[in-house]
């Protein structure tokens, strides 16, 4: 028997997140914040226990906090709304929030560079999306995409994005859904060197996410991010640089600044003024987002590994050869822990160690650095 003042503590719950979300969407992520926690604590303090409000505030907060960039706080809240809803019966309802949690959990993992832990979180809730139905499966789907092109296994991510697609055109997509899906079709298309897919996908997400009510300017700002590679992967580099400063500009004046976010900002910015030969800048601009995604992510992280490499082509191409062939083998390092040895980054990083070790004055392979997959 659920008490009255339970009950008011479920609404009182289920109404902060709503503003939660509001918030969230219109991205400011301080308010956001403040209303997800006060719903995630009145719905446990409801003496009946933790149930589905609990674990949907948790799934909330832990959004939120993805957002923020704040990965262990995240994948607490998750790792506690899974074990809330293992100890309640079976249903669609509850099978569905938690194919929704887990798919969180696998996007925690993958952004600190767990993936066996990321797939083994998606491989839980696929079956669950798959039987419950709805929104649910099309997020599964979103992360295997994403999950199995950062492994390098494009071919996998293609087939995954075309399901969903599919998917799409039987059940009808919302505006962000629909943005997402072009944005990630144009990182897997920036990945496998089309470019000139990637803008196209690319234009399709900007010119959505432009037009649709109520657009996170975050978003909105990887769209931008993900377009401009496609724009310098076909050497039109002005354009690109445009477009990135935009992007960093919204995401520094977000509400909080989305430090993440800015650091893949300014690498690619690094990548830019590299390529049209300002060392100074580009140099600043790598030592910025190193900073900023070691603080985030930890020294050990692939994303690491990917901007330590870019950083000592940059150096190898000022004739700082002993500086260049460390930051190469580092590289090297941390990317063997997290992938095989047939991955794209692995073999780049090769690559360049095999034509510094050599000293040889031809070009090294610098990483492209998408924007985050939304």
């Amino acid at each position: 028997m659920v008490s009255i003042r339970d009950r008011w503590r479920v609404r009182c719950a289920r109404l902060r997140m709503r503003l939660a979300r509001y918030w969230q969407v219109n991205g400011d992520l301080d308010e956001a914040v403040g209303h997800g926690r006060g719903a995630l604590r009145l719905a446990c303090a409801a003496s009946s226990g933790p149930a589905l409000p609990a674990a949907e505030a948790a799934l909330t907060v832990a959004g939120i906090e993805l957002d923020r960039a704040e990965y262990p706080a995240a994948t607490a809240h998750l790792v506690d709304a899974v074990r809330w809803l293992e100890q309640m019966p079976e249903t669609t309802e509850r099978d569905r929030l938690c194919a929704r949690i887990l798919v969180a959990l696998a996007d925690c993992h993958r952004r600190t560079g767990d993936y066996r832990a990321a797939e083994h979180a998606l491989g839980r809730a696929l079956p669950l999306a798959e039987a419950a139905g709805g929104a649910s499966l099309g997020a599964v789907l979103t992360q295997l995409g994403i999950t199995a092109k950062e492994l390098g296994d494009f071919d996998r991510a293609a087939q995954h994005y075309a399901r969903l697609r599919r998917r799409y055109d039987e059940t009808g997509a919302t505006p962000a859904e629909f943005a997402a899906l072009s944005h990630n079709l144009a990182g897997l298309a920036h990945a496998r060197g089309d470019y000139p897919d990637a803008e196209t996908y690319a234009r399709r997400a900007v010119d959505t996410r432009r037009s649709a009510p109520h657009t996170n300017p975050v978003d909105l700002a990887q769209d931008l991010a993900v377009l401009a590679a496609a724009l310098a992967g076909q050497d039109r580099h002005e354009q690109a640089r445009t477009l990135l400063n935009e992007a960093l500009a919204i995401c520094r004046t977000a509400h909080p600044p989305r430090h993440y976010e800015i650091a893949v900002q300014l690498h690619n910015l690094a990548a830019i003024e590299q390529t049209l030969g300002d060392a100074e800048t580009a140099e600043r601009h790598y030592q910025q987002a190193l900073t900023i995604k070691d603080r985030i992510l930890g020294s050990d992280h692939p994303e690491i590994a990917v901007l330590t490499n870019n950083l000592a082509t940059l150096l190898r191409e000022q004739g700082r050869h002993g500086e260049a062939a460390a930051l190469h083998r580092r590289a090297l390092a941390i990317a063997t822990r997290t992938f095989p040895p047939e991955h794209p980054i692995v073999v780049a990083i090769r690559h360049n160690i095999a034509r510094t070790d050599a000293d040889h004055l031809v070009p090294q392979t610098l990483i492209p650095a998408p924007p985050p997959p939304t």
